[in-house]
Parts: C-alpha cells; sequence; structure tokens
C-alpha cells in the first residue's frame, strides 16, 4: 500500500442545487380567497394570496398549503399532507400525511411516501423518501432513496445515487456518497462514506472516513453486518471489513479484516496478535 494517496474523493465539486426561481412567470395561479378550479374543494391555504399553483397540480382535500408555496409542475399532494411557508415542489410526489417544512425544494421527479417527513430547509433533487423516513433539517438529498424508518440527520448530504437503508441512520454534517448504507446502520457525525456498502447494523464512529480515491481511480469498501468502525478511522479503499469485526479509534486500515477481528493502530494490527506479542515479551 506504500504511496497509496490516503484522501477521500468528491469528484463532482462543480455540483451545486439551486432552487426554482421564485420569480417565475410561468403559468399558474396566484391564489386568491377562493381556490382555483383546478385544486380540490377543501385544500386548506395560509394567506392564499402569496401562493403560487400551477395548473399541472393536483391538491388532495385536507392537504395544507403555507404561505408562499411554489407548486409548479406535475405535483401531486395528498390528503392531509402538509407544505410549510416559502416551499417549492416541482415535478414531484407529496404523498398523503406527509410533511415538508419551510423553506424547502423539493424537485426533480422526488417522490415522499405517506408519512415521510422532510424538515425545514432541505432540498430534494430526484430522490425517494419512503414512508416515515425522516430528512434534515438543513439536509441535501440527490438521486437517492431513503427506506422507511431511514434518517438523515441535520445538514447532511447523500448523493450520487445512494441508499439509505430501513432504519439506518446518517448522522450530522455527514457525507455519502454512492454507497449502500445496510437495515439499521448507523454512520456517525462528521464521517464521509463514499463508494461503499454496508452490511447491516453496521456502527461508523464519528469522523470515520474511506479513502475511496487512490490517485487514479475511485475504489470500493465494503462492510459486513455488524461491524464496528471507531471514531475516526480510516479505511483505504479497496478494502473488505469481515462480519463482526472491529476497528480501534483513529486506525488506519490498507489491508482487508477478517470477520470478528479486531484492529487497532497505524496502520492497523490486529489486535489478538498484538496481545500476544506483548505476553511473549513479558515472558
Amino acid at each position: 500500500m506504500a504511496g497509496k494517496a490516503m484522501t477521500s474523493s468528491d469528484d463532482d465539486p462543480a455540483e451545486h442545487s439551486e432552487p426554482p426561481s421564485r420569480c417565475d412567470s410561468a403559468a399558474g395561479v396566484d391564489c386568491a380567497d377562493t381556490p382555483p378550479q383546478h385544486v380540490a374543494a377543501g385544500v386548506q391555504f395560509d394567506t392564499p394570496a402569496m401562493t403560487f399553483v400551477g395548473d399541472g397540480a393536483r391538491l388532495d382535500p385536507g392537504s395544507s398549503i403555507g404561505a408562499g408555496v411554489q407548486i409548479r409542475g406535475d405535483v401531486r399532494v395528498g390528503a392531509g399532507a402538509r407544505i410549510d411557508c416559502y416551499s417549492v415542489i416541482e415535478d414531484s410526489s407529496v404523498g398523503a400525511g406527509a410533511h415538508v417544512g419551510s423553506f424547502c425544494t423539493i424537485r426533480s421527479g422526488s417522490e415522499l411516501s405517506d408519512s415521510a417527513v422532510v424538515r425545514d430547509r432541505c432540498d430534494l433533487s430526484g430522490s425517494s423518501v419512503a414512508s416515515d423516513a425522516e430528512i434534515g433539517p438543513g439536509a441535501l438529498v440527490e438521486d437517492s432513496v431513503v427506506e422507511s424508518g431511514g434518517k438523515v440527520g441535520p445538514f447532511s448530504r447523500v448523493r450520487a445515487g445512494s441508499r439509505v437503508g430501513k432504519d439506518a441512520y446518517v448522522g450530522t454534517h455527514a457525507e455519502v456518497k454512492a454507497s449502500e448504507i445496510g437495515e439499521g446502520s448507523k454512520v456517525g457525525h462528521f464521517s464521509f462514506i463514499g463508494d461503499a456498502v454496508l452490511g447491516a447494523n453496521v456502527n461508523i464512529g464519528a469522523g470515520a472516513v474511506t479513502a475511496n480515491y487512490d490517485g487514479t481511480e475511485v475504489q470500493q469498501t465494503v462492510l459486513g453486518d455488524d461491524v464496528s468502525i471507531g471514531a475516526g478511522t480510516m479505511l483505504i479503499a479497496p478494502v473488505r471489513v469481515g462480519d463482526g469485526a472491529k476497528t480501534g479509534a483513529g486506525a488506519v486500515v490498507t489491508k482487508d479484516v477478517a470477520p470478528g477481528e479486531t484492529v487497532v493502530g497505524v496502520p492497523a494490527r490486529s489486535l489478538a496478535v498484538g496481545l500476544k506479542c506483548g505476553m511473549a515479551t513479558d515472558a
């Protein structure tokens, strides 16, 4: 592994998310005291004169639309859904009972299932959020899937074809890129997980990094089920960590780790080997 760059890759730094303009003059309706004809009776508007609803929108009875909301393109808002003030919904669907907080942008064919929650100031593009999943506040989810019960914490980013599994969690200020987070797994805050596959019930400690770029190509990290990665661990891809294995805090893992093995240090070595060596020295 000599000479291998211990870096993580953000291979598209130029990508930036910009919401649709709030001054767009596309065809639509500035809602007056009476909702427009293409909006079902029973939709609740907060200050309707400030709200824009395009001709392609379908708002089910019982949905609630906050002041300053813009609904553009092919949009479906289910019964009992709530969209808070100054959010933009474009060419996307919001399921029954779902909640979109204030100042959010939901676009590019995103789908919020029933009872999904997107908290204030989130940006979703081309993504699917399953029932009872929760995003944000302040999170970005791009071209990814968050499964039932999954959570993406405040100010985190999930992008480029990632999947956050059932009941999995991405912590505060973390980033997940082109990765699979298995059922019940947790990614600690301030971590970067890129080009990785995590099994079920994996725990990633705070500040852990998958160093996925070797200076020439993007490489993959694979973690089995029930793996525990200590805080500040650096996994130098390509690398595999077997089921039930563990790394100590601050370990730099440059080689595959066997199932059930614990590795520590820089570079990481088997704890069992270290203990044996220590016992031999004492003798």
